[in-house]
């Protein structure tokens, strides 16, 4: 996309940014190889952490509103350099505040202001003179939490628990199966699939984030291998779950080498959990069971649907209240059934 920048857009401060993160990173240090004692530097180390986690969060929050307010209404040039981070960050920050959904398209620069105002984006009064504290604050804050991580997490190389996948979806599908094809009356019948389809699927938007960032958190973070296969899904998905969290093209954007892999994450405020590792693995099983069960319910409720269908008092109106869809979405399903029978 062209860096479309409006004639009136401010000059804006730039912060030798690596040379204060250096600084911070190196005061830090210093601090802590003072404590003799490995238990009371260990201490220290974990009541900073929690603090700079509790600062660093007010800090990226501001710091994304002057950016995102300067981007949006007076377009300067490279407002990223300005803030501290990638274009791939401020793009990502302009993107959530415009409500671009994952997937479309990024709307021209020149129509970011119109967009922005039906939003309800903040127009920040003196963003351009505001921005350089704050993101000198963040760049700070963001050095000392990869020492203080580095010594509190560090990140040795982990061997993930691999699950037979397979199993865990044929028996998930397999319980819903029996659960409603044992429900002889297809109204019932129709009531309880989709109710457990909804049940099912909203369990996997809970237990599908808890497996994401957990994965993301491995794989940035740490020298896991092969995240993709213990947490269940194919590597082309894993690649754009990967872009979708940096800020990239979901497709084609080109993900960072290994070494840069940490500082990418960091840049784009990819969170850090703590025992991913040993949470991944619940979290992964019950996200596929609950995708299982969601596909299994769904489909016997769109072929009981296709039965009722026609039938005295079940017309499309009635079979979308009671499934809980719009007409026009359980129509098309309701008819490729049909139509193959």
């Amino acid at each position: 996309m062209a860096n479309t920048v409006a004639p009136d857009a401010p000059d804006l401060q730039r912060p030798d940014f690596p040379q204060i993160r250096e600084t911070a990173a190196d005061e830090l240090k210093a601090e802590l190889e003072s404590i003799r004692s490995p238990r009371e530097r260990r201490a220290r180390a974990t009541k900073l952490y929690q603090q700079v986690l509790d600062e660093i969060a007010i800090a990226r929050i501001e710091r994304d509103r002057l950016m995102v307010s300067l981007a949006v209404y007076q377009r300067p040039r490279a407002v990223e350099e300005a803030a501290g981070c990638s274009k791939e960050t401020k793009l990502k920050a302009v993107r959530a505040a415009l409500g671009v959904p994952d997937g479309d398209p990024s709307p021209s620069a020149k129509d970011w202001a119109e967009l922005g105002t039906a939003a309800g984006v903040p127009y920040m009064e003196n963003a351009a003179a505001k921005l350089p504290k704050v993101a000198i604050q963040h760049a700070r804050l963001a050095a000392r939490r990869r020492v203080l991580r580095d010594l509190l997490f560090p990140a040795d190389r982990i061997t993930l628990q691999r699950q037979d996948f397979k199993a865990i979806k044929e028996k998930a599908a397999q319980d819903v199966a029996e659960e409603l094809e044992g429900i002889k009356d297809p109204a019932a019948r129709l009531a309880e699939a989709s109710r457990t389809a909804r049940d099912a699927d909203a369990a996997y938007t809970v237990t599908g984030k808890e497996r994401d960032r957990c994965a993301l958190s491995l794989e940035f973070y740490t020298k896991a291998r092969a995240v993709d296969k213990a947490m269940g899904v194919a590597r082309n998905a894993f690649d754009e779950l990967r872009r979708v969290a940096l800020g990239l093209d979901r497709k084609s954007g080109r993900l960072p080498v290994e070494e840069d892999k940490k500082a990418a994450a960091e840049a784009a405020d990819i969170e850090f959990v703590e025992n991913a590792a040993e949470r991944l693995p619940d979290a992964a099983r019950q996200a596929a069971a609950a995708r299982a069960r969601h596909l299994k319910a769904a489909a016997i409720r769109n072929e009981t649907a296709a039965i009722l269908e026609g039938t005295p008092g079940w017309d499309l109106r009635k079979i979308a209240d009671v499934t809980g869809l719009q007409a026009d979405t359980i129509r098309p399903k309701i008819r490729a059934i049909q139509s193959r029978r």
